[in-house]
């Protein structure tokens, strides 16, 4: 196996048994090029499920903003049920998306978070 390939499979272990059956369909030698074209398509796979999960996703914040913005009470709910429940790396991965109300109570909740929240909606979406 080349050690590129060997660095794919650990760092995507989810890839393996797409990898296996390419190495059965070619004998045991697919090559870094077809394994790689393989590799393209799982990733492809990847990027359309985040693309589908989305507008679920923007749906999901846009109800927490509502309730948390709606009464102090549940403001309480969201910060202490909802983002209390979430861990730290899950408040980060969506702290772009969230609402000026939640992000507020999000400040409450985890005071020091991290400074790029990465990605938030698509202005587009």
């Amino acid at each position: 196996m080349d050690q590129e390939v060997a660095v794919v499979l650990e760092a995507a272990p989810g890839f393996v048994d797409r990898y296996l059956d390419l190495v059965e369909a070619t004998d045991g030698d697919p090559g870094l090029a077809a394994t790689f074209t393989e590799l393209a398509d799982y990733v492809a796979g990847l990027a359309v499920e985040i693309e589908r999960r989305r507008p679920v996703l923007a749906r999901c914040l846009e109800g927490v903003e509502s309730v948390a913005a709606g009464s102090q009470d549940g403001a309480e709910v969201v910060a202490w049920a909802f983002l209390d429940s979430l861990s730290p790396d899950d408040r980060r991965r969506i702290a772009g998306w969230l609402g000026p109300r939640t992000r507020a109570l999000l400040d409450d909740v985890d005071p020091d978070p991290d400074p790029d929240p990465g990605p938030g909606p698509d202005p587009g979406s």
